[in-house]
């Protein structure tokens, strides 16, 4: 039923995007690219700061297959991944609204994927799941609409807006032991802002998201019992043998932002802080519910982005801050069959295992002018990553310090009058230098996969020093010649490459294809 009405929706939003074709823009890829940089609430939580951004009407089709294959991945990722993706996007600006939406459709094929065989995606901060010792392909669905409606401003002073978003997704194991996921989540995001005196510009935004996940394992040989690990978190685990569980994962998200944004004729500077806490269940079996452990999850998120255009050159700054904190914790339950209650009861829970994500980031672009594109444009960047994690008892330890800075040159080249014809040629180059890390497991069993082979080669992945190499190259041009419509078709490769612990290389191929109205 989520499936088809995902399908339907995205039906309707690519119907909505051809008909803003009749009032948009109509941008190359360079000029789409210098449009949406420049959109500083955009990338926001606040939809009521539409107002203060480029409120030209643009909308793009687009689709696009790629490849990943190499050993230089997490256990959980699989050796090779191809995956076929649909995506529409437009904005409209109706005057006395303003209105965008985005619709993505993904199928992705995984193959020779370990160490899981429960959750649609293991690393989304979950740590209470199911893994198994076979590799096997995964095929899965994903489902992504989200929409952003906003309103002018009101007595010249106030705007308000809203911001949702429906993301879903259907994952399948084809080995035994099987796995069957469907995860969903919506979220809602009401803001509000208040322009002061023209150049200064306060915002503020609420935020409510609702999580879900259904589990279900199951063995298509029935004759073949299989092992199987429950997590509790680096590499504590029980092991079982059988066809394995189904599992109820659900819970609610609430925060908050603020943001100042102040802008003259050529400086537009926006700062945003943000704070949100998740607390997340999960509950064994769906006929017999047993607590079995829960998540309270807190962020903190602190941006400061600044775009400026002169004559002849545009520049564009953005340094960020990314704090995570998640508390694991563990229930102990007992059966109670008596007449008055039959059901698990939950006699003792506590945080047992803490995880900790710290993420520092700045980027740095300079575009030389053309029109409403640019000729050439070179991006830099550098980001800071720690996380530190902790079993509190027994104690065990994983963590991992890294330093990453990357450099890319495009050149949009113009290879004819007629038709606005364009070739864009983009190369990029990045180090990753690791400054610490290590594992340390001080829990009972440390002979399971959990610890010899999951942990141990994440740890492994997570402390690799690696450089990566990619290149693309985008061709496009009108439609016609007395049409705004830009047709593109866009390849690209990139390579990663360590010697750190056995490790050798991961490489990636996409294509592409598509239209910006």
């Amino acid at each position: 039923m989520r499936r088809n009405i995902a399908r339907g929706l995205g039906i309707l939003s690519l119907v909505w995007l051809s008909g803003t074709s009749l009032h948009a823009q109509g941008f190359s890829p360079a000029g789409m690219e210098s449009l949406m940089q420049q959109k500083l609430w955009f990338y926001s939580r606040n939809a009521a700061g539409t107002v203060f951004d480029d409120t030209r009407n643009y909308s793009n089709v687009k689709v696009g297959y790629g490849m990943e294959r190499g050993d230089f991945h997490r256990p959980q990722e699989g050796e090779d991944t191809r995956h076929l993706n649909v995506s529409s996007e437009g904005f409209l600006n109706l005057r006395d609204a303003y209105v965008w939406g985005e619709f993505s459709f993904e199928q992705r094929n995984v193959h020779d994927a370990g160490y899981n065989a429960s959750v649609t995606d293991p690393f989304r901060g979950m740590p209470y799941y199911v893994v198994d010792s076979h590799l096997s392909k995964w095929r899965s669905q994903y489902y992504n609409l989200r929409f952003r409606a906003a309103t002018p401003l009101y007595w010249n002073k106030v705007a308000f807006g809203l911001e949702g978003t429906y993301v879903a997704s259907i994952a399948t194991k084809q080995r035994d032991p099987r796995a069957d996921t469907r995860f969903y989540t919506l979220e809602l995001v009401p803001g509000i802002t208040y322009n002061i005196n023209g150049k200064h510009k306060l915002g503020g935004n609420f935020e409510y998201a609702s999580i879900k996940e259904d589990s279900r394992m199951s063995n298509a040989n029935n004759y073949v019992d299989q092992d199987y690990y429950e997590l509790y978190g680096l590499g504590v685990a029980v092991k079982g043998i059988g066809s394995g569980r189904t599992a109820n994962y659900f819970g609610n998200r609430l925060g908050g932002g603020i943001q100042y944004n102040y802008n003259v004729r050529k400086v537009n500077v926006l700062f945003e802080g943000t704070y949100t806490v998740k607390v997340e269940n999960v509950e064994v079996s769906f006929d017999d519910p047993r607590k079995d452990a829960s998540v309270k999850e807190r962020v903190a998120q602190a941006a400061l982005s600044l775009y400026g255009r002169g004559n002849r050159f545009s520049h564009f700054f953005r340094t960020g801050y990314y704090y995570r904190h998640i508390d694991g914790i563990q229930y102990v339950s007992q059966y109670d069959n008596s007449d008055s209650q039959n059901g698990w009861m939950d006699l003792y829970h506590s945080i047992r295992s803490t995880y900790r994500l710290k993420v520092a980031s700045a980027d740095y672009s300079v575009s030389k002018n053309r029109g409403d594109e640019y000729s050439w444009k070179v991006d830099v960047g550098i980001r800071y990553r720690k996380n530190k994690d902790e079993y509190l008892l027994p104690n065990s330890l994983k963590g991992a310090e890294n330093l990453y800075w990357g450099l890319c040159g495009k050149r949009n080249l113009s290879i004819g009058n007629t038709h606005n014809r364009r070739l864009l040629v983009s190369a990029a180059a990045g180090y990753n230098k690791n400054l610490s890390g290590s594992y340390r497991y001080g829990g009972s069993h440390a002979d399971y996969l959990t610890v010899t082979e999951l942990e141990t080669q994440d740890e492994n992945y997570l402390i690799s020093d690696f450089y990566r190499i990619g290149a693309d190259i985008t061709y496009s041009q009108q439609y016609s010649a007395d049409k705004k419509t830009h047709i593109f078709a866009k390849a690209g490769f990139d390579y990663v490459k360590t010697s750190d612990y056995g490790f050798d290389h991961r490489s990636y191929i996409t294509f592409s294809m598509g239209v910006n109205f």
